[in-house]
Parts: C-alpha cells; structure tokens; sequence
C-alpha cells in the first residue's frame, strides 16, 4: 500500500513556492534499502530519496544525487537582510520591530542546529559580503495559482550541478552553492508574526541546506509542499533524520542510476509466521507493544506506528495510539468515515484478558482497515489500528492479531493505569 502519510500524523503544510525536479521516477522502498545496504547504516524514519536531485551523470546516464554543501564549506555564513517595514503596516502592530523578523531567522537555524547536531553547522555574519547565503525579508505580496508565496529559494532548479566523475562509479563531483532565499513577512492580512516567519524560514533553510531536489512526501513533515496556509512550527523527526543522513553520506554520492532501477513487484506479501521484535514502552500513555520484526517503527505524538516497508511507501502499517474519548464516540467516528468513503463497515465485540474491546473493520474496493478500542481508563481510549491492501488484508490479520495481543498497561503519569474491571 503506497500512503502518502500515516493516520494520527499532524497534517499541515507551509504556504511556500519551491520547484521540483522533473523525475518521472517513483521513488521506492526497494532502492532505498540497496542504497542503504550500501552506504551503511541511516537514521530514520527519513524521505531521503527525496532530497536528491536529478541530474546527468558523467557517463551520459541520468541518476539521483546527493547534493548538499561540502564539509569544507562549514560553518555556513549567513546573512539576514532586516526588512523595511512600511508605515501602512508597522502602524497595526507597533511592537512588532525589523530585528524580531531577523531573531525569527536565528532561530530557525538554531532549530536545524539542534537538529543536525556536533559541530557548529552556521555562524551569522553582520556583512552581506562576508556571507555564503542571504536571507531577504521582504513585505510584498507574492502571488501564484496555487495561493500567496510565503519563501523562495532563488535559482533553485539550478543549485546543484555534477562538474565531472567522482573517485568510484558511486561518486561524482558536484557544485552546490545556493546564495539566497526570499521570506515574506507579511500576507493579505497584514504582517505575520515572527512565530509565523520562522516557520517560514525553516523550510526554506531546508532548501538552501540540500532538501532541494523535491519536497517531502509527509504532510506532518517542514520540508512537505504548498497546501493552504497552515505553517508546520516544528521539525518533524523526518525532518531532522533526512538532514542528519545527507550530511552524513559523501556529497555527490550517486543515490541511484535510473537506467538501473528494477523495484520488485508491489503485490508480494509476506505470508510466512508472523514474528515479534523487542517491545517498544511508551511512558507517554502507558502502554507497551511488540510490532512484527524487521518493520519500521516510528514515534508518534499519540503513540507508534510500524509499518511493512517504510514510512512512505508500504504494504501494511499498525499503529497504537491514545486519545481523549469514549469507545463510542470513536466508534461512531471512525464508522462514519469508513461509510463516508464508501466502505463496507461492521463491527465486533470480544474480551482480551477479560477487557471488552471494540473492533470495526472497514473494507474498501482498494484497501482494508481494522480498528481495535479499548477503554484505557481516566478519560483515553487505546486504539490499535491496522490497514493494507483490500486484496492483502486477509494475510496480514495474522500480523495484527499478535501485535494487538501484545499489547499490555505500563503506569504512565499521562494516562495511568485503569482500574481492573
């Protein structure tokens, strides 16, 4: 099952305007896990692949790339041009001064700081001729199709550049030296917030840092694409995984040649015994669960999520997550979605370890979901939710069965344990 983002994920996005590269590749899970077997060990979750760029290669071939700046180029100078705040709109909110826009953009490069971790990645400057990248703060209104411009990378599509072969077939030698970026700090409304603008600038500072090739897939994610005018304040551990990845993997390094790429088929299941890993505690919500070995387990503000694959292409995922409510009022909640979208819903009723559990199963004409509740005591609910393919839901149930049999109360100071029943 290919989901763009897992349910219980935050969704929002930046109002930004950044190209993309042309690829009419797919990226897949498949030549992710080669290229990791070959580079060696990543931090993840990460949408690495969509960091690279496409570009020729050497040899007349096209490939992904990993473009980002040179280890010796460190520590990025920046610049912040302060921006002149016109009388039309400084006179609505006084207090609000050109140097909280210019703190605001400080901060966000002290968020990928703390991200990226060890040495000092970027030193302000006071001097645009002594910087390595400009930030301008711009009040103009930018309009496009899809809504008002919020940040721009300037030359974009031509940041990175492959100049010649590299030492190894894996390698080649790259240029990349975005200069500037543009930030809008005021809309329609008027001026945003320096809050607002930082968010703003976060994403671009993706950008101009080598998330430049597209966006990221994931709604909940800085780096993901225009969607309206919500702006993500937080980067997310996609966010800082992939950065952590890039500049820990060889600048120019050849991500994958597309003349090379053959991903397996998408209908292969696994049909063998399901297995467990090590149980995952989450002192957050008082709980502890066994997901199947060898899925991607990933972190989320209400709980985990695992999944068969990779958080952006997968078959199967599982999910155990907290949340304020009734059974239910979450019953009602998820059947109405599952009929809003057409899907054959029913509903069952069981007791695991003497505990009523809930189950409703929605199945649609491409995919299937099961969702398990139980009353979690002190006003939470604990829902175990399970989806894949319509046609591979039946050899994934299995699977489901024993994550959700694993799942035992730990004291948590969020959610404490229930009285027994």
């Amino acid at each position: 099952m290919r989901r763009g983002a897992a349910l219980f994920l935050a969704t929002a996005a930046l109002g930004l305007s950044c190209q993309s590269a042309p690829v009419e590749y797919r990226h897949n899970r498949w030549d992710y896990w080669s290229f990791a077997q070959r580079i060696g060990s990543l931090p993840e979750p990460n949408y690495l692949p969509w960091a690279t760029h496409l570009e020729k290669l050497p040899d007349g071939s096209e490939g992904l790339v990993v473009c980002r700046w040179a280890d010796a180029a460190l520590p990025l100078r920046y610049f912040v041009e302060r921006p002149a705040i016109p009388e039309s709109l400084a006179s609505e909110l006084g207090e609000r001064r050109p140097d909280d826009y210019v703190t605001a953009v400080d901060e966000a490069f002290a968020l990928w700081q703390r991200a990226l971790g060890g040495a000092n990645h970027f030193a302000r400057v006071e001097e645009p001729k002594q910087a390595q990248v400009t930030i301008h703060l711009a009040t103009e209104i930018q309009e496009m199709d899809e809504g008002q411009v919020l940040g721009v990378v300037h030359g974009e599509s031509e940041r990175c550049r492959v100049t010649r072969a590299g030492p190894t077939p894996d390698q080649v030698e790259i240029q990349f030296e975005p200069h500037e970026a543009q930030v809008f700090i005021a809309d329609a409304v008027g001026l945003l917030t320096p809050r607002q603008v930082r968010a703003v600038a976060l994403h671009e500072i993706g950008h101009l840092l080598g998330v430049s090739g597209q966006h990221s897939p994931l709604a909940g994610d800085v780096m993901y694409a225009v969607a309206g005018d919500r702006r993500i304040e937080a980067l997310s551990e996609h966010d800082k995984n992939t950065l952590r990845a890039l500049y820990a993997i060889p600048a120019g390094t050849v991500y994958a040649r597309l003349s090379e790429v053959k991903p397996p088929k998408l209908s292969e299941v696994r049909r063998e015994p399901p297995k467990l890993a090590a149980e995952i505690r989450d002192e957050r919500h008082g709980f502890e669960v066994h997901f199947p070995k060898n899925w991607q387990a990933i972190k989320t503000p209400n709980g985990w999520i695992a999944v068969d694959g990779v958080s952006w292409d997968y078959d199967a995922s599982i999910q155990v997550v907290s949340s304020r409510g009734s059974v239910g009022s979450h019953l009602s909640l998820l059947a109405g979605a599952g009929r809003a979208r057409g899907d054959d819903v029913r509903r069952e009723m069981f007791e695991l370890d003497g505990a009523p559990v809930a189950r409703l199963i929605a199945r649609g004409a491409e995919r299937a979901e099961q969702n398990d509740i139980v009353d979690w005591g002190d006003g939470y609910v604990l829902v175990v939710m399970a989806d894949a393919r319509a046609q591979d839901f039946e050899f994934y149930r299995p699977w489901f069965q024993r994550v959700l049999l694993s799942v035992q109360h730990i004291d948590s100071p969020v959610t404490p344990k229930p009285k027994a029943p």
